[in-house]
């Protein structure tokens, strides 16, 4: 009986041995495939130091922009609805009239809400105050996450439209 358990053991314990060696050089190769394919892909992912807000901030960049005479063109000819990025304080001390206040954070839950007020050759321009604001694409950003087609910020898109003497408004709406 104990020839039996110990060859038995010695039996089990060479294909555990065998599987272990078995699943290790697949999943080398594997992880050589991977990192292969990986840094081969023209977007590739980096291995160290990645970072999901540096992917954000470089979908960020990728935003188009749109410059200030393009923006009051479409606003009259009523193809642009506005999105005040700013804070509500902000926004209810002066806006572009008729833009709606929508804050980074706030975006995802009014995507839907801002799709009804589009139409099929309109545009939204997400505007904040200042060169270095960073609300403007934050919401942009979101905002084509959740589906809005075509969205362009209008960078320091509040200093630029209120030097330049275009129609603006205070108040929450």
């Amino acid at each position: 009986m104990k020839i039996f358990y110990r060859m038995h053991k010695t039996y089990i314990g060479s294909i555990l041995n065998s599987t272990l060696k078995e699943s290790a050089i697949i999943a080398a190769i594997a992880l050589i495939f991977a990192i292969s394919f990986n840094l081969l892909r023209s977007s590739h992912i980096p291995l160290l130091g990645f970072s999901s807000a540096n992917l954000i901030k470089q979908q960020q960049a990728l935003i188009p922009e749109i410059n200030i005479r393009d923006a009051y063109d479409l606003y009259l000819k009523k193809k642009v609805v506005f999105v005040d990025a700013r804070d509500p304080l902000s926004f209810a001390e002066g806006h572009i009239a008729g833009a709606l206040n929508i804050y980074p954070d706030e975006a995802s839950l009014h995507a839907a809400t801002l799709k009804t007020k589009l139409t099929s050759d309109s545009l939204v321009i997400t505007y904040c105050d200042g060169p270095q604001c960073p609300l403007s694409k934050e919401t942009a950003h979101t905002l084509l996450l959740r589906g809005i087609p075509m969205v362009k910020v209008l960078v320091n898109g509040w200093n630029l439209w209120l030097n330049a003497g275009y129609p603006v408004t205070k108040g929450k709406s």
